[in-house]
């Protein structure tokens, strides 16, 4: 068991083990990016000359298209593909899977980035948009409140485990 242990501690220094760890890692943040924020709704009162904003309601990125549902499914094929490189056993066309999953991330990402979901969406359980949407209508005139959709979290990280994916990718044809 012993000898296991230092085999499994050896290929992990070796630059093939070395990218998949890296692949394995990426995959997992991204995984967890896929439950994390990637959009927000920022409440903004313009009151007596000074604007405030704050988040008021949030969404997964698993929730927020149709395509999200592939986020998680391509950061787990990362993770499978990393870890097997990783301990030196690397499945047919490792890279190549590698590189389609970082792509995948990223064009899901630059589509979420394009296309943010209107507020309505927002309007989920536990969320306090649409009371505050019903104050809006009671606020004197010289007080406003608006809504606005930003980028949240989730975004950058699934942004920047593509980038190490396909980074990965191109330097697994080296190793």
């Amino acid at each position: 068991m012993r000898g296991d242990a230092l085999l499994y501690l050896r290929l992990l220094r070796r630059a093939r083990g070395l990218l998949g760890v890296l692949s394995a890692s990426a995959g997992a943040a991204a995984l967890v990016a896929a439950y994390l924020p990637w959009y927000q709704v920022a409440a903004r009162v313009d009151m007596l000359g000074d604007a405030q904003s704050r988040p008021v309601a949030s969404l997964a990125g698993w929730q927020a298209h149709p395509w999200g549902w592939l986020v998680p499914a391509l950061a787990l094929v990362a993770v499978v593909v990393g870890v097997a490189l990783a301990l030196d056993r690397p499945v047919p066309f490792t890279r190549d899977v590698e590189l389609a999953a970082g792509l995948g991330l990223a064009a899901a990402v630059s589509a979420g980035g394009l296309l943010f979901p209107p507020v309505s969406r927002f309007d989920v359980a536990g969320s306090r948009l649409r009371e505050l949407a019903g104050l809006a209508d009671r606020l004197p005139q010289d007080v406003e409140l608006t809504f606005s959709v930003r980028a949240g979290v989730g975004l950058w990280v699934t942004l920047a485990a593509a980038a190490l994916l396909i980074a990965v990718a191109f330097a697994a044809r080296d190793a």
